[in-house]
């Protein structure tokens, strides 16, 4: 007889309609298995709307500074002068930062933040949103009906521990579609969402008297005698009150964040010390995903723009700071961060003093163990002369986004199966941006079905 085991179990049963109203997110907490523990907690934040990498890391020198200047007239970002760039040392002195990326420069400037010029998804291009966004998140270029995120691939096929309480977050309202159809990661935009509200018990309603009234007891405190049976069921759902346990005592509203950090107003930094509670608590956090919206600056652009890069540049500042520590308490050491978005914009600005959709953009990488204060791509970037755009437009891609992801995967959570993770994807080469141990590449695309490894043939 075929073994099964509890992740396969509620896959296959829909976790959700089995337990009567709880959703699979929460459920997606009990299974996990294999060994990697010791490995980095890999965040993607992703610049939604397609943010306009020229503005973001702008040219300061070389002939591209002529062309960027050429083809913006209203829009380029000064050399001197109030909001002028900020240079970007090891880049041959031409390439800098937005000013209002201050947070970011200084990052980079401690060797902590790395800057990819060129960076994006290869052909087929489009410059739909929806598209674009879709197949990068599915790992797929070209095609979107594989069913699974690259992350939820990755996930699977790099081992998780059994002890890991919350392996994956999508950090939101809605499930990133790089994490969609995975088993290990929950939803959740705030930490109090972390409960099971779905009967005519409240999840802590006994904490809400004090004292509470004798013999009352909250849906927290009636779980427990519904699922103590030995069934598979009964099992999970134990496993899954284990993990609530976790989370339920932790004072999400009343965080203080260490080493003089300072989060900023927003969603965004909102999210960011959620995941950075959720790291120091040592659930297990393997893999996360937060999204950076509104870069779609087809009018007006300096104003927006300005907003979104003080947003990015204090929250990913103050989500470091806090991380950052000596000995155990160094999580930025474990913990590293990619910033991509679906395209970068048009090189020539639009009549409503904006940008329009375009191809190539940059991607930023940070954390511990990044090699940073330096730029790549420099050799392979193809410049802003009208020859040299793709299309005569935009910036050519000379960096593909699945290379930078892959050696995160590789140096800081040593899976190497990049063949199941990215189909179709060869060729990797690492760049030298994260620190870690190299592990050839495996492109096999077979072999991680579990549902049909435990006999379901």
């Amino acid at each position: 007889m075929p073994t099964l085991n509890r992740r396969d179990f509620l896959k296959s049963c829909c976790a959700g309609a089995v337990l009567a109203g709880v959703g699979p997110g929460i459920m997606r907490l009990a299974f996990a298995e294999g060994s990697a523990s010791a490995s980095d907690t890999l965040i993607v934040v992703f610049m939604r709307g397609g943010c306009d990498g020229l503005s973001l890391v702008p040219p300061v020198g070389g002939v591209d500074r002529g062309h960027y200047e050429q083809a913006r007239p209203d829009l380029a970002i000064p050399l001197s002068g109030t909001g002028a760039a900020l240079p970007l040392g090891n880049s041959n002195g031409h390439w800098g930062l937005h000013p209002n990326a201050s947070g970011l420069r200084d990052l980079y400037n401690s060797g902590h933040l790395a800057v990819v010029l060129g960076a994006g998804m290869p052909a087929p291009v489009t410059r739909s949103h929806f598209d674009a966004q879709a197949t990068m998140e599915l790992g797929t270029p070209g095609q979107q009906g594989i069913g699974s995120g690259w992350l939820t691939r990755h996930m699977t096929s790099m081992g998780l521990a059994p002890d890991l309480a919350i392996p994956g977050v999508s950090a939101g309202s809605l499930t990133s579609t790089s994490l969609i159809s995975s088993s290990d990661a929950i939803t959740m935009s705030d930490g109090g969402d972390f409960r099971i509200d779905t009967s005519a018990w409240g999840w802590n309603a006994r904490d809400q008297y004090d004292p509470p009234p004798a013999g009352f007891q909250g849906l927290v405190e009636t779980l427990p005698s519904l699922w103590s049976g030995n069934t598979p069921l009964d099992t999970a759902g134990r496993q899954t009150l284990d993990s609530l346990a976790v989370v339920r005592p932790m004072d999400f509203d009343g965080y203080a964040a260490a080493n003089g950090a300072s989060y900023p107003d927003g969603e965004f930094a909102d999210q960011l010390q959620m995941l950075a509670q959720l790291i120091k608590a040592g659930v297990g956090l393997k893999v996360a995903t937060i999204d950076v919206a509104s870069w779609d600056t087809h009018n007006g652009q300096d104003y927006q723009f300005n907003q979104m890069t003080s947003a990015l540049s204090q929250g990913l500042e103050a989500f470091y700071t806090d991380l950052a520590g000596s000995g155990p308490a160094n999580y930025a050491s474990r913990t590293s961060i990619v910033v991509m978005s679906e395209f970068g914009r048009r090189v020539r600005q639009n009549d409503s003093n904006g940008t329009d959709h375009g191809y190539g953009n940059v991607m930023f990488a940070l954390g511990g163990k990044v090699n940073g204060g330096q730029v790549y791509g420099l050799n392979e970037f193809a410049g802003l002369d009208d020859s040299e755009l793709f299309e005569g437009e935009d910036v050519q891609v000379t960096v593909d986004y699945r290379r930078v992801l892959s050696e995160a995967m590789i140096r800081c959570q040593g899976n190497n199966h990049l063949g199941y993770v990215f189909p179709g994807y060869g060729g990797y080469a690492p760049m030298g941006i994260f620190q870690g141990t190299d592990i050839a590449p495996d492109y096999s695309a077979t072999g991680w079905d579990r549902l049909f490894k435990n006999g379901f043939e």
